[in-house]
C-alpha cells in the first residue's frame, strides 16, 4: 500500500492510470511494465513504465506526437507532474 493507503495490487500491465505532464495536464496512459519486489508484489511506490496518450501538439513540444515513454514513473495520489494516480471511480 501507498502512504496514502491506497493499495498497488491492482498495477498491472495494460491497465489504465492518469499521468500528470510537466505542465500539470492529466492524460491518460496504459501501464507497459509494473515493477514487482522478490516477492511478486508491486512496490508502494507503484513505480512503473507507462506509454501516456498526449493532446498531440496541444500538448506542446513534449506531447507533439500522440504517445510519450514514461518511464519509472512513480504514484502520487496529489498529482504531482511527472507522476500517475488512479482514475477517480465513476
Amino acid at each position: 500500500m501507498s502512504k496514502e493507503g491506497i493499495t498497488m495490487e491492482g498495477l498491472i500491465e495494460g491497465r489504465i492510470v492518469h499521468y500528470v505532464t510537466p505542465p500539470g495536464r492529466i492524460r491518460p496512459a496504459i501501464v507497459v511494465q509494473a515493477r514487482r519486489d522478490a516477492e511478486g508484489n508491486p512496490p508502494a511506490n507503484g513505480v512503473c513504465n507507462l506509454q501516456v496518450f498526449t493532446d498531440g501538439s496541444n500538448d506542446g513540444p513534449w506531447g507533439a506526437s500522440g504517445v510519450v515513454w514514461a518511464t519509472s514513473a512513480v504514484f502520487d495520489a496529489d498529482g504531482a507532474p511527472g507522476t500517475w494516480h488512479w482514475p477517480p471511480r465513476a
